[in-house]
């Protein structure tokens, strides 16, 4: 005959259900989507950013749209004018990456505008370019490109 041991708690079975009786301690999380307001103030807030880099670097309707991935010109004005729906989760990854990439390009010195003009227009032997220039780099391998040029830019970034 075995020997039958007595339990001085509350099985298994009884301990999860414990565990979810048990309160929660602070506020509970709950993550939701932007609201509109706040999703459409901060895609205006990235486009104003964006049209005022485009113009220092001296962008064409064209090659913004295909830094931001838009599908024309037109459509482009339309979100200069505040008038097409709001950026899509790759189009502000793009604009963040090209404000970061002025800003590793320009930070503390607004004579630094120029060589970065130069930077971005003129060919660059070194890897990843291979002969070709920064923008045009980035116009052609996209997203990827664009991360990549930032990297780039944060590492050779000397320390503060």
């Amino acid at each position: 005959m075995r020997a039958v041991r007595a339990r001085t708690g509350p099985g298994p079975e009884a301990e999860g259900a414990l565990m979810a009786r048990k309160p929660r301690m602070g506020p509970r999380l709950v993550l939701q989507p932007a609201t509109r307001r706040t999703a459409r103030r901060s895609s205006t807030h990235t486009l104003k950013r964006f049209f005022a880099i485009a113009e220092a670097w001296e962008l064409s309707p064209l090659q913004q749209c295909r830094l931001l991935k838009i599908p024309s010109p037109q459509v482009l004005e339309r979100y200069r004018l505040g008038q097409a729906p709001r950026l899509s989760a790759a189009q502000q990854e793009r604009a963040a990456l090209i404000a970061n990439i002025q800003y590793s390009l320009t930070a503390d010195d607004e004579a630094r505008q120029e060589r970065a003009w130069a930077f971005l227009h003129a060919p660059r032997a070194d890897a990843p370019f291979a002969g070709d220039s920064p923008l045009y780099y980035m116009l052609e391998k996209g997203l990827p490109a664009l991360r990549e040029v930032a990297r780039l830019l944060v590492r050779e970034r000397p320390a503060r």
